[in-house]
């Protein structure tokens, strides 16, 4: 009995210093922001809006709190002098606490990009609250605001529809990068302080993207689209990336997962489509002398997707004759960044880092006129093709069409 008493009270000792839940906080009395803007405001002031989901219209009957009627998503805008004052201060209008351990995306209004966004992200790394691995996005010609405010079809939070967006747009269209916080200010304190960053544009009836009939159709009025590349040094907006050009940078950083690329066939431009199925890049730096020099090196693999002429793919020589062609728009893809970049005087591709690894002796003589140094190298592109498929058919049922 006296042993049973000697445990009971070694147990209750044991279990005094223990803290239990003192802070804890109920689902219900939380707004859980799922997506974060920050636009620039007059007094050289921030102003940022939250997108905080609406429980109960998600997950009716199954999520304390929220009303299971109206829009899945709520915006609440602050403004101050900090991103944590503007958070402060918004608590005059939200009826719970913001909570931040859910954020998934953190949109920058353009003019406060072009203005510089360097002091943004110290809240962020600062916070025990926030994560590091939500994603950065410019809005394209807008506020941020307009951007979080906006409805989006199949997926009832804004912010998931458009990390969707971010995810298939990167994987099989290979014209963007998904760049997170931490990214942001680990290049932020790099010594080449160079970053890109995707972009979202809103496009369509502004007046009608923030209502829930904005969904209710099978042709939204409103749409997010991801939309190119901004390039940002010394943490402003500098200009934008599109298109082929974008690609070219993603093929030099060694970026590229998938996209669709078209080349001439038979004397029609665009003729064939052939998707890219993989694509390794390799980079060699050298220094010659006072002569700055870079060697790419590009293996890619692909498939036949569509053709719009009778070419015959059972001929050896007409897979050969593709693949050249293929090398051949590959090569200048890459060729267009790098000179772009050289013109620029931006190494918006990645190659002081490389250079820094492989001859960190030389380096400590080139960084501090390193964009000078870039923009005088020269580059070779060396590029091997190989079309691995051609689909369910060789030939085509355009061969036995009467002209």
């Amino acid at each position: 009995m006296k042993k049973r008493l000697v445990y009971v009270l070694i147990l209750l000792a044991a279990a005094m210093p223990l803290t239990g839940c003192w802070n804890s906080r109920e689902p219900k009395q939380l707004a859980i922001v799922m997506a974060l803007g920050i636009d620039k405001a007059p007094g050289n002031k921030y102003k940022v809006s939250f997108q905080v989901a609406n429980s109960g219209q998600v997950a009716p009957g199954i999520v304390a709190g929220g009303s299971a009627y109206g829009a899945p998503a709520t915006v609440y805008t602050g403004t101050g002098s900090s991103i944590y004052e503007a958070i402060r201060q918004s608590s005059r209008k939200v009826p719970r606490q913001l909570f931040f351990a859910h954020i998934r995306l953190v949109v920058i209004g353009e003019s406060l990009a072009k203005a510089g966004m360097q002091e943004l992200f110290d809240f962020f790394d600062r916070s025990r609250e926030t994560r590091l691995t939500a994603i950065v996005l410019v809005a394209r010609g807008r506020e941020a605001e307009q951007v979080v405010r906006t409805l989006t079809p199949l997926e009832k939070i804004p912010a998931n529809a458009v990390m969707g967006k971010m995810e298939y747009s990167t994987r099989l269209w290979s014209e963007n990068l998904t760049v997170y916080i931490d990214d942001v200010i680990k290049m932020m304190v790099s010594e080449e302080n160079v970053l890109l960053v995707s972009g979202v544009r809103l496009i369509g009836d502004l007046n009608q993207s923030t209502v829930k009939r904005n969904v209710e159709r099978t042709s939204p009025a409103a749409s997010i689209n991801i939309s190119g590349m901004a390039v940002m040094q010394d943490g402003k907006l500098k200009k934008w990336l599109d298109g082929s050009l974008a690609r070219g940078v993603i093929w030099a950083r060694n970026k590229m997962d998938s996209s669709v690329m078209t080349i001439d066939a038979m004397g029609k431009p665009k003729a064939v489509s052939i998707e890219v199925l993989k694509g390794k890049t390799k980079v060699k730096s050298q220094l010659a002398g006072n002569k700055l020099s870079f060697r790419y090196m590009i293996n890619a693999e692909g498939s036949v997707s569509e053709l719009q002429v009778p070419l015959d793919l059972s001929k050896p020589e007409a897979i050969d004759k593709l693949e050249k062609q293929w090398a051949d728009a590959i090569r200048e893809e890459v060729m267009t960044a790098f000179k772009q970049a050289q013109s620029d005087k931006r190494d918006m591709l990645g190659l002081g880092q490389l250079f820094r690894r492989e001859h960190p002796k030389q380096w400590r003589k080139l960084k501090m006129d390193w964009s000078s140094a870039f923009a005088e190298s020269e580059v070779t592109v060396t590029v091997h093709t190989e079309i691995r498929h051609q689909g369910l058919r060789n030939k085509s049922y355009l061969s036995n069409i009467s002209k």
